[in-house]
């Protein structure tokens, strides 16, 4: 394979889609030889706030001065972005050598014929992992639970961060149902920490890790992260760690960082990795850092600039609350979704903050909604919207339309973001 086709051989891939279901993980890895058993992993569930507990939870493991292997998804720019050690994501020519070896193994194995683009980032991941030698990894669940690839990476403790009504088609048309499914990550005698505190989720959740004879931590009971003397105050797990702060910006943070904290202190423990030092959760809090969660930036103009991602109702509105605190003279919405998604609940919480909406389509993926749709949907709200096309296009109307006491916020999808930052001159994660 000297002539290895990456693009081509990810995009044959893509075109399986979303399928539910562990055969084709397990069989790729029982290929590879299990290399998921060869460090222990931290797995990260929920709707919103994974992202940025993996982080977090990383950068604390981290500062302990562990090599900590890490994998997300969606990535913003480049698919290299799913895979981190030491804080950096792989190089490319890695890349290919990795993907390379894995081809040669499982190209040709009958049982992962079918293997999808997502399982595929799992199963390289894993495999990056083990030929690093990381002490460690912790991975980011897709978008479910019960049937999520990350399943088989075999953790020694999962997290759930927060439930919300996100891909309903596939997970669930309740928050009842989605929970029930992002909860049965779960295995016997697994430690799970849970930061969902609305009755009506927690509870199914309790009932699944009940019967999965799982052992719940929760928010709000056995941890919590309030102000204190000095920035904010952990309590819990046997620990008081005091002169915390964040790194990432907004108040929603405070729950995610509890679930954080909690995870990385239980995952050593269990792990092995000795306790977590104090100053190993200050450090990591604050040096923890994720593009496009009220990322500030500014136009070459000096237009301030905020980048969200905000793709779902819940994502909305804790958007909604930072934009609350925020007083430009004129705030001008640069706006993507996909096309599948539920954008009512985005409208409800950010129509209001905003003066006008622009509607684009990015780059990046097909899955776009075409801006023409989004500006008749949003006809039924008090905003006016217009389409301008394309990100670009949009930046360049901010740049001769908008001054330093306006801003322009760019939300409604990850892919948009991971459309902006290049054009924006940001570098890649």
């Amino acid at each position: 394979m000297s002539d290895f086709d990456l693009p081509g051989w990810l995009q044959r891939a893509q075109v399986q889609g979303i399928k539910l279901g562990l055969d084709n993980m397990h069989a790729a890895l029982d290929a590879l030889d299990r290399p998921q058993r060869r460090y222990p992993v931290l797995l990260v569930g929920g709707t919103n706030g994974k992202g940025s507990v993996v982080a977090m939870c990383e950068a604390m493991l981290r500062a302990q001065g562990l090599r900590v292997g890490a994998t997300i998804s969606p990535h913003l720019s480049s698919f290299r972005e799913r895979f981190r050690v030491d804080g950096r994501s792989i190089e490319q020519a890695e890349l290919v050598q990795v993907a390379r070896s894995v081809a040669e193994v499982i190209d040709d194995d009958p049982d992962c014929t079918e293997i999808t683009l997502f399982e595929l980032g799992i199963v390289l991941a894993l495999q990056w992992f083990a030929l690093r030698e990381v002490d460690c990894a912790v991975v980011e669940v897709g978008m479910g639970g019960e049937f999520d690839a990350t399943r088989a990476a075999e953790p020694l403790v999962a997290a759930l961060v927060s439930v919300d009504l996100d891909h309903e088609r596939h997970l669930g048309p309740t928050v009842a149902d989605i929970a029930r499914t992002k909860a049965r990550v779960a295995e016997a005698g697994m430690p799970v920490v849970v930061g969902e505190r609305r009755s009506d989720r927690l509870d199914p959740i309790l009932e699944e890790l009940l019967r999965a004879h799982a052992s719940p931590i929760l928010a709000g009971r056995d941890f919590d992260l309030a102000p204190g003397a000095d920035g904010l105050l952990f309590t819990g797990l046997e620990r008081h760690i005091a002169g915390l702060h964040l790194g990432l910006r907004g108040a929603h943070q405070r729950g995610n960082a509890a679930v954080a904290v909690a995870s990385a202190i239980t995952f050593a423990q269990r792990a092995g990795l000795g306790p977590l030092t104090d100053d190993a959760v200050r450090r990591g809090l604050a040096d923890a850092f994720v593009p496009g969660r009220l990322e500030e930036v500014a136009l070459d103009t000096g237009v301030p600039a905020l980048l969200d991602g905000a793709h779902n109702g819940a994502g909305a509105r804790a958007l909604a609350d930072a934009l609350q605190l925020r007083a430009p003279r004129r705030r001008v919405w640069l706006f993507a979704s996909m096309e599948d998604k539920d954008r009512r609940p985005m409208y409800e919480a950010l129509v209001p903050h905003v003066h006008e909406v622009w509607c684009c389509k990015g780059s990046s993926t097909p899955r776009f909604a075409d801006p023409a749709d989004l500006v008749q949907e949003l006809e039924a709200w008090p905003v006016r919207a217009t389409n301008v096309g394309t990100p670009e296009a949009g930046l360049r109307l901010a740049a001769a339309q908008l001054g330093p006491e306006d801003e322009l916020l760019i939300a409604g999808s990850l892919y948009l973001i991971g459309d902006v930052r290049p054009l924006l001159g940001l570098p890649a994660p």
